[in-house]
């Protein structure tokens, strides 16, 4: 299955409305997650599975969280993930994942003149 055709199965789950006011949440082999734009949620230790849209595909990614970390949707649109064996709570940490519209270059720019 595509990463696009995930995306399609994980944003028809029915999602119920949580304790958090950002996000809602669907419990089944895993725990799905819909998290509104310009909106964070802090996840502790355990795995987490994203789809992004990059430049020229959709791609799927995923990361062990090895410390408690602030997840941060900046972008517009609902941001869909996976998680397991992480527990999701409101308290702001320490470690930020970022997710933004757009690339951003991590490159600087020298002047050789």
């Amino acid at each position: 299955m595509s990463p696009l055709e995930l995306l399609q199965v994980w944003k028809s789950k029915p999602y119920k409305k949580t304790n958090y006011e950002n996000i809602k949440a669907f419990y089944d082999d895993h725990k799905y997650i819909k998290m509104k734009p310009n909106s964070q949620i802090s996840l502790t230790e355990g795995f987490f599975h994203v789809i992004l849209k990059h430049p020229k595909e959709w791609v799927q990614q995923n990361f062990k969280l090895e410390r408690e970390v602030t997840l941060c949707n900046e972008t517009n649109s609902f941001l869909y993930f996976t998680v397991i064996q992480s527990l999701i709570f409101d308290e702001e940490k320490e470690y930020k994942l970022h997710v933004k519209n757009g690339v951003e270059s991590t490159t600087k720019s020298h002047n050789l003149c």
